[in-house]
């Protein structure tokens, strides 16, 4: 069986990045985190993943986004970006897509990057291979 995942990133044309709150990420544009957003799906599909991508606004029309696409298939991992984890005032998007995404996909695991570039390896620390099992 192909391990299935969905990433779940804010949508690059929709973040002030000059606002305090992303300060955190020195450097980040839209074009590079489109970039390692884009390149991340691409890496995994070639590895033999199937991944599909959600790219999301803030808040609760966020959440329902995210929501809805947790709704129309079965998922092993979700990845949630660190815009949505890492940034304080948006707390209450990462709660509600945690508490979607364990009430809708119950089995999958929780996969969370460490930065707004491309990261296949996230993945693979729960499903080294593609078509094998859980780690």
């Amino acid at each position: 069986m192909t391990v299935t995942a969905l990433q779940i990133g804010l949508d690059p044309d929709l973040i002030d990045y000059s606002s305090p709150a992303f300060a955190q990420f020195p450097g980040l544009t839209r074009e590079n985190l489109r970039q390692a957003n884009d390149d991340n799906v691409a890496e995994l599909r070639a590895a033999g993943y199937l991944v599909d991508n959600c790219l999301i606004d803030f808040g609760t029309a966020g959440a329902e986004t995210a929501r809805d696409r947790l709704a129309t298939h079965r998922y092993d991992a979700v990845l949630i970006g660190a815009g949505i984890r890492l940034v304080a005032t948006n707390t209450l998007l990462f709660e509600a897509i945690v508490n979607a995404a364990h009430t809708l996909q119950p089995d999958c695991r929780f996969v969370f990057n460490r930065a707004a570039v491309a990261s296949p390896d996230d993945i693979r620390r729960w499903y080294p291979d593609p078509q094998g099992a859980l780690r």
